[in-house]
C-alpha cells in the first residue's frame, strides 16, 4: 500500500462517524462484485501485505551476529515503518468502533500479530543475549513495536469464524436521511426551515431474550416521531428535552441534531434515557457517532421508579436515585407493550414535566400491535395530564417513510399521535 493512500485512510478512519460510512460505503462496494468482506477483509489484507513485506528482512538462518544486523536492518527499514503504522490504525479503528474491532479479529488479523509478536520477542532475546554491546535505542524501539502489536493481539477475540457478507451487512448501523414530513417544514415563525439530516442509529447485535430487551432494535414510531421534530423544530428550539424509553435513541439524537444546528445562543442539551443498561451504553454510543455529544448525554429512567404525584416535578434518575428537575419537553416513541407500561409511562410523564408550560410527545402503535396502549389516555388523565390524539395517516403521508426498515412494521399499522399537557 502507498503511503498516500494510506494516508487517505487514516483520514476516512478517524472518528466512530466516519468509521461508519466507510463501512457502510464498501458494504455497498461488496454487493456491487468487489471489496469482498467488507472493510474487514480489506484491512487485515493491508495487514497480511505490509507484514509478509517486512518477511524478506529475516533472510536464511543465519549465526547470532548476523542475526543483529538483521535486526538492525528490521528497526530501520521503511517497510517496518509502514507495517506499525497499519497496526496503529487498526488499534485505533478498534478502539472508536469496537464492531469493527471484532470484525477485524475474526476476519485473521489474530494470527499475523501472533507471528509477529513471537518475531519481535525472539528480536530482543537474541539482542539481550548477544556478546555485542545492545544498543539501548533500538532495544526501545523494539520494545514499542512489542507494546503497540499486543495492545492489538487478543487471541480470545480471535475465536470464531470470520463473519459472513450478510453478517457484516447486519451489523452495520442504520442510516436514516430524514427530513420534515412536508418539504421545508414550518419553523412555528411562519418561514420554511429544512432541517435535513443523516442519521446513524447502531442496533443492539446481542439477541433480544425477553421484554426488557425492546430497546435493542429501532420501531417505527421513532422514525415519525423524528420526522415530526424535523417539520416542527419550535417545539423543541430553547427548551429542555427529555426522551424516556428511548431504545436507540434515534428521537432524541433527532432533537439534539436540531439543537446543533440552530442559531440559538444558548445551546440546551437533551437528555436521552432508557431503563436497560445495554441499550443505554448504545445509546451513548450512537450519540458519539452522530456528533452530538456536545447537545446530548444520557440517563437512566425507570417508569415503575417514578410517582406519579409531584405536581411541581421531579424525576428519579436510575443510576444516581437523585431527583432530577423538570423538562419542558418529553418525547417517546413505542413506549407501551402492556398495561402496566401504560400506568407507569402516564406517571412518568406526569412527574418528569414542568406545569402548565410542559408538553410531551408521544407516538405509538395502536392495540392490535403494542398490548396496553388502549389505556395510555385514560392513566394519562387520571393522574391529571391532558391528552390530544390524532392519527398519523392524518398528519403527513411522509411521518411513515422508512418505516419498513423498522421492527415490527406493518403495511397498515395505525399509529397515534399523542400531545400531552401538564395542568
Amino acid at each position: 500500500m502507498t503511503t498516500d493512500k494510506l494516508a487517505t485512510l487514516e483520514d476516512h478512519l478517524s472518528s466512530p462517524r466516519q468509521i461508519s460510512l466507510t463501512r457502510i460505503d464498501y458494504a455497498a462496494k461488496r454487493s456491487s462484485g468487489e471489496a469482498d468482506g467488507g472493510l474487514p477483509a480489506m484491512l487485515v489484507s493491508m495487514l497480511s501485505d505490509a507484514h509478509n513485506s517486512s518477511i524478506h528482512l529475516d533472510g536464511d538462518n543465519t549465526p547470532a551476529d548476523a542475526t543483529i544486523n538483521v535486526i538492525k536492518e528490521f528497526c530501520s527499514d521503511s517497510s517496518i515503518d509502514n507495517l506499525f503504522r497499519i497496526i496503529s490504525l487498526l488499534a485505533k479503528v478498534s478502539q472508536l468502533d469496537n464492531t469493527l474491532g471484532e470484525e477485524i479479529s475474526r476476519a485473521g488479523s489474530q494470527a499475523i500479530l501472533k507471528r509477529l509478536v513471537d518475531r519481535i520477542k525472539e528480536y530482543i532475546t537474541i539482542y539481550e543475549t548477544s556478546t555485542n554491546e545492545p544498543s539501548e535505542e533500538l532495544l526501545d524501539k523494539l520494545m514499542d513495536y512489542l507494546d503497540l502489536t499486543c495492545g492489538l493481539y487478543s487471541p480470545m477475540q480471535a475465536r470464531g469464524m470470520p463473519f459472513t457478507n450478510e453478517e457484516i451487512e447486519r451489523r452495520l448501523p442504520l442510516v436514516y436521511n430524514l427530513g420534515p414530513a412536508v418539504p421545508g417544514g414550518e419553523g412555528g415563525d411562519g418561514e420554511h426551515h429544512d432541517h435535513g439530516t443523516t442519521i446513524l442509529i447502531s442496533q443492539v447485535t446481542v439477541r433480544q431474550s425477553s421484554q426488557g430487551d425492546v430497546g435493542y432494535v429501532m420501531w417505527p414510531s421513532a422514525i415519525v416521531l423524528s420526522r415530526w421534530l424535523l417539520s416542527n423544530p419550535h417545539h423543541i428550539l430553547g427548551k429542555s428535552v427529555l426522551e424516556i424509553g428511548a431504545g436507540c435513541g434515534l428521537v432524541g439524537i433527532a432533537a439534539a441534531r436540531l439543537f446543533a444546528q440552530s442559531n440559538c445562543e444558548e445551546k440546551t442539551c437533551v437528555t436521552i434515557t432508557d431503563v436497560n443498561d445495554l441499550v443505554i451504553d448504545n445509546i451513548a454510543k450512537n450519540i458519539v457517532l452522530n456528533d452530538v455529544s456536545e447537545v446530548a448525554c444520557v440517563a437512566k429512567l425507570d417508569f415503575y421508579e417514578q410517582t406519579g404525584n409531584n405536581e411541581s416535578g421531579k424525576w428519579i434518575e436510575g443510576f444516581t436515585f437523585e431527583d432530577r428537575d423538570p423538562v419542558e419537553v418529553i418525547l417517546a416513541a413505542d413506549i407501551i407493550c402492556q398495561p402496566s407500561d401504560a400506568v407507569a409511562a402516564a406517571k412518568t410523564i406526569y412527574d418528569a414535566l414542568v406545569p402548565t408550560t410542559g408538553r410531551a410527545y408521544v407516538v405509538c402503535a395502536d392495540s392490535e400491535h403494542r398490548f396496553g396502549i388502549e389505556i395510555f389516555q385514560e392513566e394519562c388523565e387520571r393522574v391529571g395530564l391532558e391528552v390530544t390524539t390524532t392519527n398519523v395517516a392524518d398528519m403527513s403521508e411522509d411521518l411513515l417513510s422508512d418505516c419498513h426498515s423498522t421492527s415490527g412494521y406493518v403495511d397498515g399499522m395505525n399509529l397515534t399521535f399523542y400531545e400531552v399537557q401538564k395542568k
